[in-house]
């Protein structure tokens, strides 16, 4: 199960979407039974492939302004967001949304420190509950980034970061000298990865 920074919903469907890994040896895919429409690539480095998707159970997502991709004006409006000459980008952007429109999330508008754990409380208790954010903390200040860090750990569920390497105050300085720029994919406060900010590649840090 996944609750995450809503994002339309698009970052609550990792399990639909296929995968193609451009590694050192070739290109790898993954995807869902029966295919996906959506097919995001990235230069992998550092570590194998994956080889399965994560079984999500339930999804939920929390927005101060959660967007309604079934709305033809809303996607409209994050199609503006994609860059002229993105063309693969505003192709995946459709897709995912005949995705998010088929199987609607739960999506929250309020703040995230304000409800993070009545939501939370709302997942199946016999699932695993995963927290993942993607560039949402820099927008926080660092006391709300810090009361949002002791909300996620007192839930017992498993955190995964996505942000900018100075978001989150463990995080530089567990990072190698020369580490390439991108934002850092963390595990519990700890990097494993920098990544292209818009997922172009993996390049995973050696203690991972």
């Amino acid at each position: 199960m996944q609750q995450s920074r809503a994002s339309a919903g698009f970052c609550l469907y990792p399990d639909k979407y296929a995968y193609r890994f451009i590694t050192e040896s070739g290109v790898d895919e993954l995807a869902p039974t029966g295919g996906s429409t959506v097919v995001l690539e990235t230069e992998l480095r550092g570590r194998p492939t994956p080889t399965h998707l994560p079984e999500i159970v339930w999804r939920a997502g929390i927005d101060l302004n959660p967007l309604d991709v079934a709305d033809p004006a809303s996607l409209e409006w994050l199609e503006t967001l994609v860059w002229p000459e993105h063309d693969e980008r505003r192709r995946n952007l459709h897709a995912a949304a005949s995705v998010v429109a088929a199987e609607r999330p739960l999506l929250v508008a309020g703040d995230l420190n304000d409800l993070f754990e009545e939501v939370a409380a709302q997942a199946p208790a016999d699932a695993m509950l995963v927290v993942f954010h993607s560039a949402v903390l820099v927008y926080l200040s660092p006391d709300a980034r810090e009361s949002f860090f002791g909300k996620v750990r007192t839930s017992g569920a498993v955190w995964i970061s996505n942000e900018g390497k100075s978001v989150l105050s463990d995080v530089p300085s567990q990072l190698p000298a020369g580490t390439d720029n991108g934002t850092v994919l963390a595990v519990e406060g700890t990097p494993v990865a920098v990544v292209g900010p818009h997922g172009q590649f993996f390049n995973a840090l050696a203690a991972s």
